[in-house]
C-alpha cells in the first residue's frame, strides 16, 4: 500500500448581489431547467457518444448546465438558529465534464460543480459562491486539461452573473 499526498490550492470565488435570495434562485432554476427528473436521468440508458450528446442538449437549460441535487441547508438549520436562505446546488453537463475527465479521472471528485448561495442576514441581497472549476479540476501540469477546464471557469462564471445580474 502506498499514501500521496498532493497539494493543491483552490480558489473560492464570491459574487456578491443586491438581488434577494429567492430572485437569485429562482434565475438559477430557469437556467439550469430545474424539473422533477435531476440530470444524470437525461443520459440514462444512452449507448453511444451521439446519444449522450442528442439527451445533454435537450435537457439542459439556457446556460448550458443541468440540474442534479440541492442541499437547503437553511430549512433544517432553522432548527438550531435563525437562519437566512442557505442552499447548496449540484449543477454540471457530462459533455463539459468528459472534456475534463478524459485528461485526469481524479478530477471526478469535483464534478459536477456546485454553488452555495447565502441570504445575507440582514436581507440586503445574496451571495453566491463556488469553487473556480479550474482550480479543483485540474490537477499537475497538463495543459490540455488545464484550458478544458478553464473553459468551464468562463461557463460557470456567465451562469453566476446572470443570476446575480441587478436589472
Amino acid at each position: 500500500m502506498t499514501k500521496t499526498i498532493t497539494s493543491h490550492t483552490l480558489q473560492l470565488v464570491t459574487f456578491t448581489t443586491t438581488v434577494p435570495f429567492s430572485e437569485v434562485v429562482s434565475r438559477l432554476d430557469k437556467e439550469i431547467a430545474k424539473g422533477p427528473t435531476p440530470g444524470m436521468a437525461a443520459v440514462a440508458g444512452a449507448t453511444t457518444k451521439e446519444d449522450v450528446q442528442k439527451r445533454v442538449e435537450s435537457a439542459v437549460g439556457p446556460s448550458g448546465f443541468l440540474y442534479f441535487n440541492e442541499f437547503n441547508h437553511g430549512k433544517w438549520l432553522q432548527i438550531f438558529t435563525t437562519s437566512p436562505g442557505l442552499v447548496v446546488y449540484v449543477v454540471g453537463n457530462p459533455l463539459l465534464a468528459q472534456t475534463v475527465l478524459q485528461h485526469d479521472l481524479r478530477a471526478a471528485y469535483n464534478i459536477p460543480p456546485r454553488l452555495l448561495i447565502i441570504e445575507k442576514a440582514d436581507g440586503t441581497g445574496t451571495d453566491v459562491v463556488y469553487h473556480l472549476p479550474s482550480s479543483v479540476m485540474a490537477l499537475g501540469d497538463n495543459e490540455t486539461l488545464k484550458a478544458a477546464a478553464e473553459a468551464i471557469d468562463g461557463k460557470f462564471e456567465a451562469l453566476v452573473e446572470r443570476i446575480t445580474a441587478v436589472e
